[in-house]
């Protein structure tokens, strides 16, 4: 529960500037936390409404005006209300490895190809078969792939509903990485 609330309270800090979408792998990363998969699930959906109503709220969009010294107008406003409603729990619970394999995947199923098997994810994107397996489960808890036998990730498809994680940021991320190694996502 420290770790939870921890992860919170720097997340909540990390967002409220309007200008850094940090994931939770990263702010456990910067905050020394090993990656967990049931932590993370936790945080990303305690947070979830949260993130989005601080991003736009009133005082927040002029925080983020003011910063990109810009005036704030109507038009700029409805705009970023837009934006951020577009960012889904993927763009939160998911590391960059997770989002790569999603990525690898339906590049394979738009080609008409059969789906990769953990090892060919592992070779074409250089991550260790375990770490594909961790990102398959990963996917299918959030409901873009589903498992066979609901456990194996050798064994998977794409959910009926996978293209709806394509809206918005879907599966996309930009990462900035400071001189300190300090690492966090921007919109």
């Amino acid at each position: 529960m420290i770790y939870m609330e921890a992860l919170e309270e720097f997340l909540i800090k990390e967002w409220s500037t309007g200008l850094r979408l940090t994931t939770v792998p990263q702010a456990m990363q910067r905050l020394g936390i090993a990656d967990d998969a049931g932590l993370r699930w936790r945080v990303a959906k305690r947070l979830e409404a949260l993130w989005h109503q601080v991003l736009t709220s009133p005082e927040k969009r002029e925080q983020i005006a003011a910063a990109l010294g810009r005036p704030l107008d109507e038009v700029r406003e409805e705009r970023w209300r837009q934006q951020v409603s577009t960012w889904g729990l993927a763009s939160v619970l998911l590391s960059e490895e997770e989002k790569l394999a999603a990525r690898h995947i339906l590049m394979r199923q738009r080609e008409g190809s059969p789906l990769p098997q953990p090892v060919e994810t592992s070779k074409t994107l250089g991550l260790p078969v375990s770490e594909v397996h961790k990102a398959i489960r990963t996917l299918a808890r959030l409901g873009f792939l589903s498992l066979s036998d609901g456990r194996r990730p050798a064994r998977y498809a794409l959910a009926d509903n996978h293209e709806g994680f394509l809206e918005g940021l879907g599966f996309s991320f930009h990462t900035v990485t400071l001189d300190t190694g300090e690492r966090f996502g921007v919109p």
